[in-house]
């Protein structure tokens, strides 16, 4: 029997036709992936938004971009190769929706890494210590010593009202004890306690040792009250003049405002989307909205408003240099944060532009131009 094999070479030529194609096909989706997650050539120019808050990120007199976030920006820049133009942004709403629609590669400035914002954009490796801070207008003179004063006493209202039940409890014991004539037979009724609020008095009397003479105990047991009363006195006067010292010191050495709490009850202004709005926020704290720190400041320097909200550098930086006069320096944090770059989701610049940060950052050189805009 004869077996005969036939090879039918049109079948193996349109299969290796079919082959090829897939296999090119192939090849194109995985040079277009890797073209996606390529770092940008050195002709690419890169699309930077500026925000504009000093001391990070501004124009000069000159229309020079200048600021301690486009110096960081420039020297990293330098370090990849890349190209770039800056494009000033005064509004962090417009920032954030620049990023989200592709109008910008990146954004710099102070920019404050929150919840809220990376909902809708990516940020790079820290490029500032920052955080959100409170000012308050200057108090000088007689009227800022009775203002901390007047806090420090706020602070110590448990304390205050035990004295002042002991007060009154002593005076009323004190006047039980010598209401009776007959305690004190022969003697003027005078300088004897014969009602409560008698006994209040010298109660408040023997407190603050002035020890008029013209109320005294007659009988045995209002002696023996008044001497645990002078002892006891002694103590709590100590107490509180001690627990008064230490607030204000807190008080001058840590700054006016470093929980929530401390601005319940004040007019507080924020600059609108920045870093201490989206605080008071989630803080449930009333606020109002100004377009730019210099105007929330402008109004806190006029009495328009009690307190400003906002990162902690714009804030010292401003207030040094243009409302030193009428507005006290941040002192204490409200909550610690970094500012970072911004970028779009997935942006193929993050891993380079964090190598990039982590090594310019670290550097000697750049830390002594930091200092020259934060002092730290």
């Amino acid at each position: 029997m004869e077996f005969v094999h036939r090879i039918d070479f049109r079948n193996i030529a349109y299969r290796f036709g079919v082959a090829r194609g897939g296999l090119g096909a192939l090849l194109f989706f995985m040079l277009a992936a890797a073209g996606v997650g390529a770092e940008p050539s050195s002709t690419v120019l890169l699309r930077v938004g500026v925000y504009d808050v000093a001391p990070y990120g501004g124009q000069g007199r000159e229309g020079l971009f200048v600021g301690a976030s486009v110096d960081l920006w420039r020297r990293v820049a330098e370090h990849l190769n890349w190209q770039y133009q800056l494009t000033l942004v005064s509004q962090m709403s417009d920032l954030l929706l620049g990023l989200e629609r592709g109008a910008y590669d990146v954004a710099i400035g102070a920019i404050t890494i929150t919840p809220e914002r990376l909902a809708r954009v990516d940020f790079s490796y820290p490029a500032h210590r920052s955080g959100v801070a409170a000012v308050f207008a200057k108090r000088t003179g007689t009227a800022s010593a009775l203002y901390e004063y007047g806090a420090a006493l706020g602070e110590l209202g448990s304390l205050i009202l035990a004295i002042a039940i002991f007060l009154t409890v002593i005076g009323v014991l004190m006047w039980w004890f010598e209401r009776s004539p007959s305690n004190y037979p022969g003697k003027s009724d005078s300088a004897s306690v014969t009602s409560w609020h008698e006994g209040l008095y010298w109660a408040i009397v023997t407190m603050t040792t002035v020890g008029y003479g013209d109320k005294t105990p007659k009988t045995h047991l209002g002696r023996t009250l008044a001497v645990v009363w002078m002892i006891a006195s002694l103590v709590l006067v100590s107490l509180l003049t001690t627990s008064l010292v230490a607030s204000m010191t807190v008080s001058r050495v840590e700054g006016i405002a470093v929980r929530a709490s401390d601005l319940a009850g004040k007019r507080i202004a924020a600059v609108s989307d920045s870093s201490g709005a989206e605080y008071l926020d989630a803080q449930g704290l009333a606020y109002q909205k100004f377009g730019n720190l210099p105007d929330a400041l402008d109004a806190l320097a006029t009495g328009r408003t009690d307190a400003v909200v906002n990162s902690v550098g714009a804030l010292q930086y401003l207030v040094n240099r243009r409302f030193s006069d009428a507005i006290a320096p941040p002192r204490g944090l409200l909550a610690p944060a970094y500012i970072a770059f911004a970028l779009p989701m997935n942006s193929a610049l993050k891993k380079p532009l964090d190598r990039a940060l982590t090594i310019v950052s670290e550097s000697p050189e750049w830390r002594s131009v930091e200092q020259t805009y934060f002092g730290r």
